[in-house]
């Protein structure tokens, strides 16, 4: 397991280990360390070690391996009826021995369960009695499982932009349309407000919906690439994605040139996944499949979830996300780890941190987690836009230090406005 520790800068001070996962699955813990300056606070560099690793499959840490031209070249993951899906299915199971042969048996050792395994043996290597944990996004999982797990052995858990392991296919799908659905709104909200936006003052909602049409029909071209169609499932994806930052300035300059036809520097949603790299992608489809039990059975099946998200979230054609949970697994075995809601037993109750508008990891996944674990976990909101939490404000990192530094736990409920007004 590779690891990284960035050392207290004030050895004389010093609280602990402060293990911190930047999620994914499939971002490297290591490069995560290396910039930890970028990620914490100086009084938290100050006071703590600063130690990451890469997950098993993940960077430095046994990745997996795939051909690149079999698991980017599949068929559509949006099929229209049974025999594209089952040409998915077939895609994922070629993809799944192609990985596997070539990666060896860690393609089978990849869980959450895993992972926290390797943290207590790492917390037993570092002679440390209790350790702090940070986790952001996919690293939440892994918080939590630890904390079910190993609660004994944590001093504080903070959980930034939350992952729900209680829902089911519908739920996620469901969940992940309402995020899409909010992050549409977010932008056209930013746009009415923000008078330097290339978009102010326009019916932006009729706007998109002029693209998305053109998209249905196979008429919006990518000017940087006119042989590539843009899809529906393309904008929808895009957005999403812009979500994350927010990057609104550049999404409504992309979407204004989709309109006027002219040149651009953002590309689709599918474009901009093909420069993953193939350890961040394959590791985020493995790893995905040893946690969650989205097995959809046959092509009814997905037609009606698919249907579901649609319903929720017109405008973005349901989620990018949501999909991928569909589809993504399709052909693999059944997952080692499924998902299922569980009891984090620390002594002190965990920190979630989560934005209000939140493409990847939704507000009320949160809230639905707190609900969860009542008095053992509180939430403290971030009242804007984008993913991951904790350093979105000078109020977010003080919530974050304060707990990390002096185990003060804020009020449930607790809130911090958006910067973004």
């Amino acid at each position: 397991m590779a690891l990284a520790r960035h050392r207290a800068t004030e050895p004389d001070r010093r609280i602990g280990v402060l293990v911190v996962n930047p999620g994914g699955p499939g971002e490297s813990g290591v490069d995560f360390t290396f910039g930890a300056q970028f990620s914490f606070t100086p009084e938290v560099l100050a006071r703590f070690d600063i130690v990451g690793f890469d997950p098993r499959g993940v960077g430095l840490s046994q990745p997996v391996r795939c051909s690149t031209e079999l698991y980017f070249g599949g068929p559509t993951t949006h099929p229209a009826d049974r025999a594209g899906f089952e040409r998915l299915r077939e895609h994922g199971r070629q993809v799944r021995e192609d990985c596997a042969r070539r990666s060896g048996p860690i393609v089978d050792h990849l869980s959450t369960d895993d992972v926290v395994r390797d943290i207590d043996a790492l917390r037993q290597a570092l002679g440390e009695r209790k350790i702090s944990y940070y986790g952001l996004s996919y690293g939440t999982v892994i918080g939590q499982r630890y904390a079910e797990r190993y609660g004994d052995d944590l001093r504080a858990t903070l959980l930034d932009s939350v992952v729900d392991r209680g829902l089911n296919a519908h739920d996620y799908v469901a969940v992940s349309a309402r995020a899409a659905g909010d992050v549409f709104e977010e932008w056209v909200r930013w746009n009415a407000r923000t008078h330097s936006s290339p978009l102010h003052g326009q019916d932006v909602e009729a706007l998109w919906d002029g693209l998305m049409a053109r998209a249905a029909r196979g008429e919006l071209a990518d000017p940087d690439a006119p042989e590539s169609l843009i899809t529906p499932y393309d904008l929808g994806g895009t957005l999403t994605t812009a979500g994350y930052g927010p990057d609104w300035a550049d999404l409504s300059s992309w979407v204004l040139s989709l309109h006027e036809g002219g040149a651009t520097t953002r590309r689709s949603a599918r474009a901009d996944a093909l420069d993953d790299t193939p350890s961040y992608a394959t590791a985020f489809r493995a790893v995905s499949c040893a946690d969650l039990g989205f097995r959809v059975r046959d092509f009814a099946e997905y037609d009606a979830l698919t249907r579901v998200e649609k319903q929720i979230s017109p405008r973005t054609v349901g989620s990018t996300r949501g999909n991928a949970a569909l589809t993504n697994c399709l052909g693999s075995p059944e997952a080692r780890n499924p998902q299922r809601p569980g009891t984090m037993r620390t002594r002190v109750p965990t920190l979630l941190l989560n934005s209000r508008h939140d493409p990847a990891t939704p507000h009320e996944n949160a809230t639905a987690v707190q609900r969860q674990q009542g008095e053992a976990a509180v939430l403290a909101t971030y009242e804007g836009a984008g993913h991951g939490a904790y350093d979105r404000s000078d109020c977010t990192r003080q919530v974050g230090d304060n707990y990390l530094l002096k185990l003060t736990v804020p009020r449930n409920g607790f809130s911090c406005p958006s910067a973004d007004q």
